[in-house]
């Protein structure tokens, strides 16, 4: 099976400063993949660099074309939900936010694919609503499902059980368990990371980076303490 995206010797930059370095790695089509590492070590930093935000050394290619040279193509591939929902919910109400990612995907309207996704997501009661009027946890559940609206093959998501009770939480990693799509998941729930991810892209101080089995990760103490995950 072809990588959905492959990256060797890639060097994550912010702002022209090194943020990490050394990171290779390759994800399968529906592979799903954990990001972790403190707050600071560049997590956000490789989710703008897949979309095409942000600039890097190495190669970085999603479905066989180098992000660099075609990052329009690797927006269309991906979609993300960052942690804050509030810079990305721009329409009136939720139903715009949907019907335009489902027109995005169709390429016309499409009232009952619109309702349908709504239903999926538990968001049929809110579909009238402005965004501004619903708890952080609901943005969520509206950004999630805009992105898969547009029937994306990879979905970034950015500390997405933050503001969610446990039931939400719950009811989301089912969600993201019974998706398609290649994930990338950037979090400190690590209970999350476990049930969902075999592999793990973990970002540290000093530059450094790493792309490993995230059992064997989590089952060494001290691999744990040197990439300051505990």
């Amino acid at each position: 099976m072809n990588a959905c995206v492959r990256a060797h010797d890639l060097t994550l930059l912010r702002r022209d400063k090194t943020v990490a370095a050394g990171l290779s790695f390759s994800a399968a089509p529906g592979e799903r993949i954990a990001v972790l590492g403190a707050n600071g070590s560049g997590k956000t930093t490789l989710a703008r660099t897949l979309l095409g935000f942000s600039p890097y050394r190495g190669s970085l290619e999603i479905e066989g074309r180098e992000v660099r040279d075609d990052p329009r193509a690797a927006r269309k591939a991906a979609a993300a939900v960052f942690a804050d929902p509030d810079t990305q919910l721009l329409m009136p109400t939720v139903h715009d936010e949907l019907a335009f990612s489902v027109k995005t995907a169709e390429g016309r309207k499409d009232p009952a694919a619109t309702d349908a996704l709504g239903e999926r997501f538990g968001l049929a009661g809110l579909l009238g609503r402005h965004p501004s009027e619903l708890s952080s946890g609901e943005k969520r559940k509206v950004l999630l499902a805009q992105c898969i609206g547009r029937r994306p093959s990879i979905l970034i998501l950015d500390e997405p059980t933050a503001d969610l009770d446990a039931r939400g939480a719950r009811r989301l990693q089912d969600t993201l368990a019974g998706l398609a799509q290649t994930i990338f998941l950037i979090t400190h729930h690590y209970d999350l990371a476990l049930a969902l991810c075999r592999k793990a892209i973990v970002l540290g101080s000093g530059e450094s980076a790493t792309y490993a089995d995230i059992r064997t990760l989590f089952d060494d103490r001290e691999l744990l303490e040197r990439w300051e995950l505990v």
